[in-house]
């Protein structure tokens, strides 16, 4: 029986095994790099409110993967990827064969180069190990620079508010970008008393261990316990020296498959090639997909793995929705 490997526990993880396991046909394998089941990131702002428990967040409950008799391998790090040998490299000398491969996440991510990215108190908001760290962090905020680059950045930073935290928005490197996110929904911002910082970018983080302020590029400095990046690249330097195609994300054409046979990416780790004047380039923007297109690149993957290839392939590139 030929076997898919999964890395990751995003949506597009969740939907393309739930697709795989529709066929008696495969086995499957899930490796996570957050140690836990595939999770909804958009539900994250209902923990930071207490509206929400976290098992709501996850898709599904250990049971579902057991009925469907997936095997999960939750805490090993995954070290290299070996495509020639078709094995996957993880802590404690463990190694997984596949036939097929789905990656949609990575070991490590890269928040943005600025000074003072690595104090305690500076956060992600991709993976559920990094919300966990802010939940603790909370009792120690009263001000908290928050630097969106989609409605979901945003979302989070309204749950701050509601938590009763100050917050203040903060235009991304994407100058573009967040103010076309700020523009629409300028209204929602100033309703809930968000205060925005225009036209400057976060250069330096400041503190002597735990974050007191930041530096912004023209100089002012803003007193904070916490700086928030929605965005953060997944780190690849695992796959250096293999041939995958990788420019700043993994290449991948139809059906998210990439230049390697049978190894396919989804959410965050791609970028989807569009058509130009000399060839075939990377869609660039944000990559922080909302969960529908998530979901529907795992499914896409999945059904090419499956040899259904006639499915429709509309909206799975997302990238710049707000």
């Amino acid at each position: 029986m030929p076997k898919l490997v999964i890395i990751g526990q995003s949506p597009a993880a969740y939907s393309a095994l739930r697709t795989i396991c529709t066929s008696a046909d495969w086995s499957v394998a899930l490796i996570a790099t957050d140690t836990c089941l595939p999770y909804d990131r958009a539900l994250f702002p209902g923990l930071i409110t207490r509206q929400s428990k976290e098992k709501d967040v996850f898709f599904a409950n250990e049971g579902f993967y057991k009925e469907h008799k997936v095997e999960l391998i939750l805490d090993k790090e995954l070290s290299r990827i070996n495509f020639s040998r078709r094995k996957i490299y993880l802590a404690e000398r463990l190694q997984v064969e596949y036939d097929a491969l789905l990656l949609t996440d990575t070991p490590q991510l890269r928040l943005p180069e600025i000074k003072g990215i690595r104090r305690p108190g500076v956060f992600d908001i991709a993976r559920l190990d990094s919300l966990h760290r802010l939940l603790k962090h909370l009792i120690f905020i009263e001000t908290a620079v928050v630097v969106p680059t989609t409605r979901r950045g945003l979302d989070i930073a309204l749950a701050l508010k509601a938590a009763g935290k100050e917050v203040v928005l903060v235009a991304s490197g994407d100058l573009e970008l967040s103010r076309a996110l700020f523009a629409e929904f300028g209204g929602l911002i100033a309703e809930h008393g968000l205060r925005v910082v225009d036209d400057n970018t976060v250069e330096d983080i400041l503190g002597e261990g735990d974050v007191k302020a930041v530096r912004f590029k023209t100089g002012k400095v803003m007193a904070c316990e916490t700086v928030i990046f929605e965005e953060a690249l997944p780190d690849l330097r695992f796959l250096a020296g293999t041939d995958l195609l990788i420019r700043e994300r993994i290449c991948v054409h139809v059906n998210m498959l990439t230049n390697i046979p049978d190894v396919y990416a989804a959410d965050a780790v791609m970028e989807l090639p569009v058509p130009s004047g000399e060839g075939m380039l990377p869609l660039v923007g944000t990559y922080s997909l909302d969960t529908g297109t998530s979901l529907r690149q795992g499914e896409c993957a999945a059904r090419a793995i499956l040899g259904q290839t006639d499915s429709v392939q509309e909206n799975i590139s997302g990238g710049n929705e707000l």
